[in-house]
């Protein structure tokens, strides 16, 4: 919630959104103002290596 509100959502914006939502708006906000170097990798598909690891 407080993440949220730093990146200018208000309260009254809770009332009309689900969480997915607001997690949504975070993520997509903080994906446009970081660097590239500071965006997180992306997701790839696991391979059976991966799953004989794990």
């Amino acid at each position: 919630m407080l993440r949220a509100l730093e990146r200018g959502l208000t309260l009254r914006d809770f009332e009309h959104l689900t969480l997915g939502m607001i997690i949504g708006f975070i993520t997509t906000y903080n994906n446009e103002r970081l660097e590239e170097d500071e965006k997180e990798d992306s997701v790839r598909m696991a391979t059976q290596a991966d799953f004989d690891r794990w």
